[in-house]
């Protein structure tokens, strides 16, 4: 399995990702909080921009990034990422 993020230098570099592994998508999911969840789900997976994101869960933007924020910082975890690859 590869990881979704991996942190070098203090910057976070996208890595290919299995997206036909629905154990691990189920694991990420069972981990996430339902913002953190609709990020990775309409921003990543579906493309949609952070504004739209924020219109359709009537929020305001600076809350959506902190939702990704989250996201990065749990993927960037060791701890997190042994936990999801200890569970598919």
């Amino acid at each position: 399995m590869k990881l979704l993020f991996e942190k070098t230098s203090n910057t976070l570099v996208s890595l290919p990702v299995i997206l036909h592994d629905p154990g691990l998508w189920y694991q990420l999911r069972a981990s996430l909080t339902l913002n953190q969840w609709n990020w990775i789900y309409y921003h990543i997976i579906g493309g949609m921009t952070i504004s739209e994101l924020a219109i359709q869960e009537n929020t305001t933007i600076e809350a959506v990034n902190t939702w990704g924020r989250q996201v990065e910082m749990m993927l960037t975890s060791e701890t997190f990422r042994k936990k999801i690859i200890t569970r598919t």
